[in-house]
């Protein structure tokens, strides 16, 4: 009720009450920005993995807002920018709002302002260490590049003949004679299991491959580990924690798979001195890894 209003307008009394209605809907200036942001996430090659981790919400979200239009979105942005969210009870909306707009107008995001300010870099350690590896091996083997979708495989062919089950092998050795399938894991090796363990062998099947790579950043005391594919299948009995006694599965001895890795220098005066360490590691790292190749 609009008590000042009313008083201004119902007096004396004549049968009327002054009130103001608010109607809550989804379909809000504020969602409807934050669908624009989420269709110009889509339209680009290079980001639109980074809505894989919230699909539901995003489902929300463009089943909320049934009338996207792209050609809307000059409209909605003046639109945000000129009523920016103020209600107390939406507060989170607002930094919402505020990111969806600097995205949208391709400017960058800094967390904090004034004596607040946090400025940083960030990047893909994993895809950079993948980049770095084939710099050293790239004679001996082939590098598909998942980033840009280049050098895609398929793992199978479905009975209409179309094949099925995209993969990016890190790398693919290039010797027509002996099949190698190498993986770069910026990780150390004992992080290096569970679904790890399932993709090597998976890649070395599809590409009638004996042998098999995990190439990874080694630290001092790190040994380099052999390690073979068992066969055969058995029963087994169950022994204490989970854990099944398979002792007629022996090791095979045409399929191994190595954990290989290239040693970083721990400790260096200064970058040049670093920079050395690394020369020679590389070149050892080069020799071990080319030396098996060749066996």
């Amino acid at each position: 009720m609009d008590i000042a209003r009313h008083i201004k307008n119902n007096t004396p009394f004549i049968g009327k009450i002054a009130y103001s209605q608010r109607e809550f809907s989804y379909d809000n200036h504020v969602l409807e920005f934050v669908r624009q942001t989420i269709e110009f996430i889509r339209g680009r090659s290079d980001t639109r993995v980074l809505l894989s981790a919230i699909k539901n919400e995003v489902r929300l979200v463009v089943e909320a807002i049934q009338s996207y239009e792209f050609h809307d979105r000059r409209k909605v942005i003046a639109q945000n920018k000129k009523f920016s969210v103020q209600h107390a009870y939406f507060n989170e909306y607002k930094y919402l709002q505020r990111l969806c707009l600097l995205i949208l107008q391709y400017r960058q995001y800094q967390l904090g302002i004034g004596a607040r300010k946090i400025e940083g870099i960030l990047f893909d350690g994993a895809w950079s260490w993948e980049v770095y590896v084939s710099s050293l091996i790239a004679t001996e083997f082939y590098h598909p590049r998942n980033k840009n979708g280049e050098g895609v495989r398929q793992l199978f062919t479905n009975d209409f003949g179309s094949k099925e089950g995209l993969i990016y092998p890190d790398f693919i050795g290039t010797n027509p004679d002996e099949h190698v399938i190498a993986d770069a894991k910026y990780k150390p090796s004992e992080n290096i299991y569970g679904r790890d363990y399932l993709q090597v062998p998976a890649y070395m099947f599809r590409f009638d491959a004996k042998r098999g790579y995990y190439l990874y950043p080694r630290a001092i005391g790190d040994e380099d580990q052999l390690l073979k594919l068992n066969r055969g299948v058995t029963v087994g009995k169950e022994l204490n924690q989970g854990i099944v006694d398979e002792s007629p599965v022996q090791p095979r001895g045409d399929v191994e798979v190595r954990k290989l890795g290239l040693a970083i220098p721990p400790e260096s005066g200064s970058f040049s001195d670093f920079e050395q360490q690394m020369e020679l590691s590389e070149r050892q790292f080069r020799d071990k890894f080319i030396g098996q190749l060749d066996q």
